[in-house]
């Protein structure tokens, strides 16, 4: 799935409340400006800012919609009302969305939902938990993002509130049609039907139809999928949605060999996107017409290929453009092209190459089944040790009884009496200090020793802003084939083998494991402490984890798969937090981490590709090639470079020496 379409799917969490009569949109912004222009600064102002701000959004008039958000956040502050706080935050954090700023979208909603949880106000914490679910789901984290959704979903169906209920019941089901678990996709899509009718929302009932029609499709079941497309488009009210369901309902309908209706479909909905400046539907709908015509036409279908061709790399609607390379390969080999068929071949690869995907159904399935495990066994030895202090306090009272009953008679058995309770107190406190410690060394594996001070005193983790931080990703190449081939036995043990000795190299120059996904691993330096060498000591665990992989080639390992790895680098700010409510998880976020990921794609296995951000940190020290300006996913051109070797190496021994020493 596209992010494009991924992002159409979500939008049911920001917008849910979102009336289908736009056309009153007009009247209502008038009404809420007259309201403002009174100038009385009292809790009605700060309601009508915050609506006047959700109202110009809708126009598409970020701007705007963000000067009245911040207003009336200003006024909510001085009058000190918290809900209208909250909804100005979380009015700030949407058209931030809508610029593409995740950093702050996570700032301004995390602020939001706790002005929310201050005044418990379930329904504003309920939508705030479903939006940053959201915010995981748009930037691919779905394992990250179902754990919001199920904790909304749980929170919205003790306030028994249709709206929130729906928009996450959707989304749910969006998440799992994604990860191809259709069935699970029906489940809960079809718990929408419970409040439909009670909801009736024209917008909401829409994106319940489109989201089953889509699984039916994927499925094989045509004739079920255009029914539910056909209904969609029957019960849509907003002409810019119009687009997005013809094209589906045109797919189905070639796929059905109804070509005339499908072409019929696609010229309409071309002819709207185009009125409407949809320009992403616009490519759609050529790509959809190159496809219906690739067998019968190939002028029409070369046509609509090379228009949609243009108009993909236009806006960088980089999934479209791998599918519309693909068609033209097909279609100029079915004209028996085949050097023009074997160019867009390669085109087709190379763009398929370029697009970062980090999880795979079986990764997904794998990491919840090892979540789920991992979390029974800890309720497990969590009841076990609770048996067994409730024994022990059993056995105490018993003792109590039997010691006051004997000292009446024997002073001897009164004193045996007090010897056995000052045993039973002994094991109880070393069974209590055990699980103390055992408590405190899980969390430090799994935090920060700073971080993890900071929840045993406050119970919560604040998120921190650092202004410079070096992010490292590596990743296995063709990890992805070996693992269809392997045993689990064998690749749990080779993924270990590598990562273990990351986890060695990574603490040796002070730098932060975050996380692994997969075959991906993640580390940052500069954190929880701010340091100002971090870019120097990275790449030299950089320069050290190549060497590893280069050596183990040479070891004849037992049951160890060998791969060639690729690293990125990148540095700059970045934001780091705690998230979870049962595991905590310690992470960071912000474009400076998603920099670093496309360094890692587009590196060269055994090399090291940084930024041109951490190549002018370092570029005295190490020896730097510059490979030019290279594309980059949703970033355009940007400077990169390979680290080739070392040209000040008096600095780095003094580095070194500084890290023994501390």
């Amino acid at each position: 799935m596209s992010i494009n379409r991924k992002v159409s799917l979500i939008i049911v969490a920001f917008f849910g409340m979102l009336s289908s009569l736009m056309f009153a949109q007009n009247n209502k912004i008038d009404s809420l400006k007259r309201i403002v222009e009174t100038g009385v600064k009292d809790t009605s102002m700060v309601v009508a800012l915050n609506e006047l701000s959700k109202e110009v959004l809708n126009t598409e008039d970020i701007k705007q919609s963000i000067e009245y958000a911040r207003k009336a956040n200003t006024l909510a502050i001085q009058l000190k009302y918290t809900r209208g706080k909250a909804y100005s935050l979380k009015n700030i954090g949407l058209a931030q969305y809508y610029q593409g700023d995740y950093l702050n979208v996570l700032d301004s909603w995390t602020q939001s939902l706790k002005e929310f949880e201050s005044i418990h106000d379930t329904i504003g914490i309920a939508n705030l938990v479903n939006n940053l679910g959201a915010i995981y789901y748009s930037q691919g984290s779905n394992v990250k993002a179902l754990d919001y959704y199920l904790r909304s979903l749980n929170i919205s169906e003790k306030s028994k509130d249709p709206l929130r209920i729906s928009s996450v019941l959707l989304n749910i089901g969006g998440l799992y049609a994604e990860m191809n678990n259709y069935d699970k996709a029906l489940e809960y899509y079809n718990k929408f039907n419970d409040y439909r009718n009670d909801l009736n929302d024209s917008q909401t009932t829409n994106s319940y139809l489109k989201g089953v029609g889509e699984v039916y499709f994927k499925k094989g079941l045509y004739d079920e999928a255009l029914n539910y497309y056909q209904e969609a488009l029957a019960s849509n009210q907003i002409i810019t949605n119009r687009a997005d369901n013809l094209i589906k309902l045109s797919k189905v309908l070639l796929k059905k060999n109804n070509k005339q209706n499908s072409i019929k479909y696609l010229n309409e909905a071309y002819q709207i996107a185009k009125l409407n400046n949809q320009q992403l539907q616009m490519v759609q709908a050529l790509e959809g017409l190159g496809e219906v015509y690739i067998q019968d036409n190939f002028e029409k279908a070369q046509k609509s290929y090379s228009e949609a061709e243009s108009l993909a790399k236009e806006i960088k609607a980089n999934d479209e453009l791998r599918d519309i390379y693909q068609g033209l390969s097909k279609a100029y080999a079915l004209n028996k092209d085949y050097k023009n068929a074997y160019k867009y071949k390669e085109l087709y690869v190379a763009q398929k190459d370029s697009l970062f995907n980090l999880a795979t159904d079986d990764k997904i399935r794998g990491l919840q089944f090892d979540f789920d495990l991992e979390k029974k066994e800890d309720q497990i030895g969590l009841l076990e040790k609770e048996s067994q202090i409730q024994q022990l306090k059993e056995k105490k009272q018993q003792d109590i009884i039997y010691a006051s009953v004997i000292a009446i008679f024997l002073v001897f058995l009164f004193a045996l009496g007090l010897y056995r309770r000052y045993n039973f107190i002994r094991q109880t406190n070393r069974i209590i200090e055990e699980e103390k410690n055992r408590s405190e060394s899980l969390l430090h594996n799994i935090l920060p020793e700073e971080t993890a001070l900071e929840l045993k005193q406050n119970g919560k983790v604040q998120a921190k802003k650092f202004d410079s931080v070096t992010v490292l990703f590596t990743d296995f190449k063709g990890f992805t084939e070996y693992a269809k081939n392997l045993s689990p036995e064998e690749l749990v043990n080779s993924v270990d083998y590598y990562f273990s000795k990351f986890d060695e190299i990574m603490e040796k120059y002070g730098m932060e494991k975050i996380k692994t996904i997969g075959d991906a691993y993640m580390a940052a330096g500069g954190l929880p402490f701010q340091t100002n060498d971090h870019p120097f000591k990275m790449i030299l665990a950089a320069f050290e984890i190549v060497q590893f992989i280069e050596e183990s080639k040479q070891n004849e390992e037992k049951d160890i798969t060998h791969f060639d790895i690729r690293i990125g680098v990148n540095t700059g700010p970045i934001v780091a937090g705690v998230v979870g409510i049962h595991k905590f998880a310690y992470d960071i976020w912000g474009d400076t981490v998603n920099v670093a990921s496309r360094m890692e794609t587009l590196s060269n296995p055994g090399r090291i590709n940084i930024s041109e951000n951490t190549y002018e940190l370092v570029k005295d020290v190490f020896q730097c090639k510059y490979r030019g300006e290279i594309e980059v996913k949703n970033r355009g051109m940007m400077k990169m470079y390979f680290v080739n070797g070392i040209k000040n190496q008096a600095y780095l021994d003094q580095l070194q020496f500084q890290n023994v020493n501390t």
